[in-house]
């Protein structure tokens, strides 16, 4: 398949919106244990009783996604693919903020391309890692990102509501490292 990488134009995007959608039927279970010396943290997968629907949408462009880079895939001219990412100079990291490609162009090398591209920015930029946030419920998200090389770097149990860990659904920070001083 040919896919054409392109940077988008913000002032274009002003009102686009992108859908979170995901069905998994099962997840990482985070447990947190206080001790005597300090904290015993693990994440186990697991099923959960029935399967887990996320369906959320969000702006593109919103205050606090700064001054990103937009990019789009295209695939025989249409928009395949999204993905934006902003550098912040204050801890060297390429944050992407989204990266969402259709539905029916999964699995066939869209979402490969843009971390491709968003891998070969952080290199002309001089980052020091890529990092990303998904949830221990997204596990095809999560099977992606470590086949691309990130590994977890982080958690906060109580990001989207003080029930996410018993939601199973608990925010998850992963990054890739690309061995640049800092």
């Amino acid at each position: 398949m040919d896919i054409e990488l392109r940077r988008l134009d913000p002032r274009d995007l002003k009102d686009r919106v992108i859908s979170f959608r995901y069905e998994s039927p099962g997840h990482y279970r985070v447990g947190i244990a206080e001790t005597d010396d300090g904290w015993d943290i693990s994440l186990r997968r697991e099923s959960f009783d029935r399967p887990f629907n996320k369906d959320e949408q969000e702006k593109v462009i919103t205050p606090y996604k700064g001054k990103s880079e937009i990019h789009g895939a295209f695939v025989g001219g249409k928009e395949a693919g999204i993905i934006q990412f902003e550098y912040q100079e204050y801890n060297g990291s390429l944050r992407v903020w989204d990266i969402d490609v259709a539905p029916e162009h999964r699995r066939k090398g869209v979402g490969r391309a843009l971390i491709g591209l968003c891998k070969a920015r952080a290199a002309e930029i001089g980052a020091r890692r890529i990092v990303l946030e998904t949830q221990t419920s997204n596990l095809k998200a999560i099977g992606f990102y470590r086949a691309m090389g990130f590994s977890l770097v982080g958690l906060d149990a109580s990001h989207y509501t003080n029930l996410d860990v018993e939601k199973g659904e608990v925010r998850l920070e992963m990054a890739i490292h690309l061995g640049l001083p800092r």
